[in-house]
């Protein structure tokens, strides 16, 4: 069979058409692979991008730190880096709480001695022998620091390079529970010079200090007392028996000093107004103790806040005891108006001398 011109034309034409029509539909695959593969290549530069961003974020700006913060940064990094006596401050601080205490470096016999302070890092209410000192943008580190000592030197290192160290180590969040947990206590104002065995100025437990009163019946009169807690000063009056008031500084004790038995008169009358502080536990409470400083019978007296429910409020209140146990001698609390109230008011939960 013969076929037409037009037939063949039209034939050749359909073929060529439709291999054009592949050829467009291959190329545009083709493109819209090429586009694809360019989007997912744009999107992994983006990615990459966003991550290196995200990266940098993570940066801690060191010149922004609270003290608070700086107190945590540099006993982070020291506990790391060096250990021993800055490791174990870095477990009581994480258990409990830590206290960054500022002194005069004159009575240190630092190497680096810095720039006017000496910083104690201790667990609060302790004595520390961990230290540091800042001169320009410079930290030196210390343990084994005694009072008026020097102890040993560990190293240096700037604030940001400490903060770059704890972000490296993926430390951001242990430093930002332990910055709520310190205090910054200035007692540069005071010499560190002591004498008759004193390490130190003890801290008084944040609870305790303020104002605290009390009210009590003695043969038939109220006697009004108040307490005022300080760092780590006592100041107690009534309008009875002690009317001026008195006030007693707490000090720790050097673990190797000899107490005079007895003291002298002259020994006695230089200690007047000094005691010695510690903590301890006893049924449920956490107790205070003060003892005279060369007092060798008793038990000294003993603080300690608790929380009662008074007429459906729960009321902070001030256990004040003394002897072996310790039994409640008193109670006091944070306004004179309560006091009053609750005159001589016995708790079910605490333990009074006349119980036994």
């Amino acid at each position: 069979m013969r076929i037409k011109k037009w037939a063949v034309i039209a034939l050749f034409c359909g073929i060529f058409l439709t291999g054009c029509s592949k050829q467009t539909a291959s190329k545009e695959a083709s493109n819209s692979s090429n586009k694809s593969s360019q989007s997912s290549k744009s999107s992994v530069k983006k990615t990459s991008k966003a991550s290196s961003s995200s990266a940098k974020a993570v940066k801690l700006d060191a010149a922004k730190l609270t003290p608070q913060e700086s107190g945590s940064l540099i006993t982070l990094y020291c506990a790391d880096r060096f250990g021993g006596e800055w490791s174990n401050l870095l477990q009581a601080g994480q258990n409990g709480s830590l206290t960054i205490t500022l002194h005069k470096t004159s009575d240190y016999e630092f190497k680096q001695p810095g720039s006017g302070y000496a910083y104690e890092a201790a667990a609060s209410g302790q004595t520390g022998t961990t230290y540091y000192t800042l001169s320009g943008s410079t930290f030196y580190f210390y343990q084994g620091v005694k009072v008026a000592g020097s102890g040993s030197f560990l190293g240096q290192a700037t604030k940001q390079e400490m903060a770059d160290y704890i972000v490296k180590k993926g430390q951001l969040a242990e430093f930002k529970q332990l910055a709520k947990k310190v205090e910054i206590v200035d007692k540069s104002g005071q010499t560190q010079r002591l004498s008759e065995g004193r390490s130190g100025y003890f801290t008084i437990p944040a609870e305790i200090q303020g104002t605290w009163y009390s009210a009590s019946n003695y043969d038939g009169e109220t006697t009004h007392s108040k307490y005022v807690f300080g760092q780590s000063t006592i100041f107690i009056q009534d309008d009875k028996y002690d009317t001026k008031g008195t006030t007693t500084t707490l000090y720790t004790r050097l673990s190797d000093f000899k107490m005079p038995l007895p003291p002298t008169e002259k020994q006695m009358d230089r200690v007047k107004g000094w005691g010695l502080g510690h903590l301890y536990q006893q049924d449920g409470l956490n107790y205070m103790n003060v003892m005279g400083w060369y007092q060798t019978a008793g038990s000294g007296t003993s603080f300690a806040v608790h929380t009662e429910n008074i007429a459906g409020n729960n009321v902070q209140i001030l256990v004040c005891a003394s002897g072996a146990r310790p039994w409640v001698d008193g109670i006091a609390y944070r306004s004179q108006a309560m006091a009053e109230k609750m005159q001589d008011q016995h708790f079910d939960d605490l333990h009074y001398r006349d119980d036994e």
